[in-house]
Formats: C-alpha cells, sequence, structure tokens
C-alpha cells in the first residue's frame, strides 16, 4: 500500500515537473518571438562646409576651447540636437572612441542632408538621405518618448559642493542627466566643483572651464 501511494506521488511529481517546464518553453519563445527595438536615434549627415568644432558650447569665459577641431566636406557627423537657431550639437565619426574628444558644439550651416539606411522613426523603417536636420531646438531624438524626441536639460539645476577642486584624470562628457544627452565634455587635468549629489555610477559637478553644470561618470575622477 505504501509503494502505491509512493508510487502515486511520484507520478504526481513527475507531472508538476513536466508541466513546469512546458510553461519555461513556452514564455522562452514567447520572448524570443517577441520583437526587440531596434531604432537609430543618432543619424549621419554630411558635412557641407569646413567648420571648427568646440568640444564645450561657445560663450565668454569658457576656456581650453579652440583645440584646432574641424569638420570638412568629406565627413559625416552625426546630429544629436540644436542648442539654439545657430549652434549644433554633433558626433564627429572620424574621432569616435578615440583619445580625441567626438562630441562637440558646430554651426549648424555646415552641416547638409542626412546620409540615410538607420532604421528611425521604426525598426523597419529606413531614413531617407537628404533631409536636413530637424529644427527643433533642445530637443534630440529619443526611444522614451511617443514622438521619438525627448528634451534636453541645457540648464543643469545647481548642487552641494563637497570638494571645490576636484581633478579630473581622464576624458569624458558632461551630461544634462545620468547617461541622457552631452551637453559638453571635461578633460583630464581639469577641476570641477564635486556636489554630493549622485545617480549610480554619475556624479553632478559644476566645470569651471565650461562655465557648466552637469553629470560626469565617476570613473574620470
Amino acid at each position: 500500500m505504501h509503494r502505491v501511494k509512493r508510487g502515486r506521488k511520484a507520478v504526481v511529481s513527475l507531472l508538476i515537473a513536466l508541466i513546469a517546464g512546458l510553461v519555461v518553453v513556452a514564455i522562452n519563445r514567447a520572448d524570443a518571438a517577441a520583437p526587440k527595438r531596434d531604432v537609430a536615434l543618432i543619424l549621419d549627415y554630411h558635412v557641407v562646409q569646413s567648420c571648427a568644432v568646440y568640444p564645450n558650447y561657445p560663450k565668454p569665459g569658457v576656456t581650453g576651447n579652440d583645440i584646432g577641431w574641424t569638420i570638412n566636406p568629406a565627413d559625416i557627423v552625426a546630429w544629436r540636437y540644436n542648442v539654439n537657431g545657430h549652434w549644433a550639437m554633433i558626433s564627429d565619426a572620424k574621432f569616435e572612441h578615440s583619445a580625441h574628444p567626438w562630441w562637440g558644439f558646430t554651426p549648424q550651416q555646415c552641416i547638409g542632408g542626412s546620409v540615410g539606411g538607420e532604421h528611425f522613426p521604426t525598426p523597419t523603417s529606413s531614413y531617407p538621405a537628404g533631409v536636413h536636420i530637424p529644427t527643433k531646438i533642445l530637443q534630440g531624438r529619443s526611444a522614451v518618448e511617443a514622438d521619438h524626441y525627448r528634451s534636453v536639460a541645457w540648464t543643469v539645476s545647481p548642487g552641494h559642493v563637497v570638494n571645490s577642486s576636484k581633478r579630473i584624470t581622464s576624458m569624458g562628457t558632461l551630461r544634462d542627466a545620468r547617461g541622457r544627452f552631452v551637453i559638453g565634455n571635461v578633460f583630464a587635468g581639469w577641476h570641477v566643483h564635486q556636489t554630493n549629489v549622485h545617480d549610480g555610477p554619475w556624479t553632478k559637478v559644476y566645470v569651471p572651464n565650461a562655465k557648466r553644470w552637469g553629470w560626469v561618470e565617476n570613473i574620470h575622477f
């Protein structure tokens, strides 16, 4: 009798395990079948005239900004956003992931039509060639908002400074929030006003050389 009960329990346990396994397989298949987002948010454009590019927004009091950086008609740049009716934030493809900054500010008139072919605004669409950069001000392409554009927090609020001379040890970008839009750059040897405001591996700082508040990744301290 005890053997029969144990046998029934074993069968029931086996059936439960099989059902659970089938459920897991079904979930995995459903996940695999779910479409993955593959939308390009940083689109490439041709350069139509030679222009200077500045790692930080050009304004009175900004230092270390004239580094001899130029873009030329043979170059390809990515448009990120317009600061105003004159300046645009771009990424210079020829310096991407190098020891030279690749995010910077240049006059909008230097940027021509789109290269085209990227998946925007949907994963299956193909962005046309020859389209001029958007006219939106302080808005960049984003996967977060329904209209595919997100506002740039150009003026970052101040924070409580705990170290007024924190040394930057490596080149990095200055962001409007953790991992979001680039609003400038910092360089090795610069000193920033470090605050006690953190968001994961990012810290809010004031950059005297750029005359701007923003967020820097902690790996650059």
